[in-house]
């Protein structure tokens, strides 16, 4: 009998965009460093995550079931990508998509873009190495990812997609605490679901209530703050495009839309702001 079996497992396979003209331009003297683009690689791993998940469990709704404290959590990076694999349990599924959402955001906030796929099937995955179907096919997947393409044709879009399978464990699992988080992490275009950390980047804020008092200049401020970093978040992505690569634009837009409605949101919350100001909403306030 052999000592190495696969089982049935979460999977998700992501992959830094772009990674191989970062590498060039940064030997060339332009764009990242070399120091940077380690950096990069770091994005996709997290050693004091990993550390936290084995000393107290699943840090992403800890109340969630599962089989092994440590979710059968498994992480192998090579590079520009890395394949992660969690049990087959509701916390397995959502800490799998929180740890995959950490990634992106944090791309993200470095301008780059990624993209991924996250599926279940069989896998055996060590701290080493892994082997199986279940991985090759969410490589397979990555290529074809076409959630929010904008023609019929287009793939290779710059997110992280959600196979139906995995969508449809969480729409059938009870537990509220996963499909609150899974919500709070995806977006769908109405035909798949994506990782879509732009939701992250919005101002929220509490009016009354508990005796907290409502500071609109505060309150202003933080959202001019944010605005100016999705601006420059729109910048860093422009910079790191070669604006004479179609497809390379093409995914690049795909971002900077996506982080421009987020400042049309700025531009409703000041909206907000303002109608609270109002003589008649302050009255009834205090």
């Amino acid at each position: 009998m052999s000592e190495i079996e696969s089982k049935e497992k979460f999977i998700s396979f992501i992959d830094i965009i772009g990674f191989k003209c970062l590498v060039s331009n940064a030997e060339s003297g332009s764009g990242f460093t070399l120091d940077e683009i380690a950096e990069l690689q770091e994005c996709l791993d997290s050693p004091s995550e990993r550390e936290q998940l084995e000393t107290y469990g699943p840090p992403c709704c800890p109340e969630s079931r599962y089989i092994a404290r440590n979710i059968d959590f498994r992480l192998t990076q090579i590079s520009d990508c890395a394949v992660v694999s969690t049990e087959i349990s509701p916390a397995g599924v959502i800490n799998l998509i929180n740890h995959c959402w950490g990634v992106v955001f944090r791309l993200l906030q470095k301008g780059v873009m990624c993209r991924g796929y996250i599926s279940k099937g069989p896998i055996y995955h060590s701290t080493r190495n892994f082997i199986g179907s279940g991985y090759q096919n969410v490589v397979e997947a990555e290529k074809q990812v076409a959630v929010f393409k904008r023609t019929a044709d287009e793939r290779g879009t710059p997110f992280v997609e959600i196979d139906p399978s995995v969508c449809d464990y969480i729409s059938n699992c009870e537990d509220a605490c996963v499909k609150k988080m899974f919500g709070r992490m995806t977006a769908s275009d109405g035909d798949g679901v994506a990782l879509f950390p732009f939701k992250r980047l919005s101002h929220s804020f509490i009016v009354g209530g508990f005796g907290l008092t409502f500071d609109p200049n505060k309150e202003k401020h933080a959202n001019d703050n944010l605005r100016k970093m999705i601006h420059d978040l729109c910048n860093r992505v422009e910079a790191l495009v070669d604006a004479s690569n179609t497809d390379a634009m093409r995914k690049a837009n795909h971002y900077i839309d996506a982080l421009k409605k987020q400042l049309d949101l700025c531009d409703q919350t000041d909206e907000m702001i303002d109608k609270l100001c109002s003589p008649l909403l302050v009255r009834r306030l205090t």
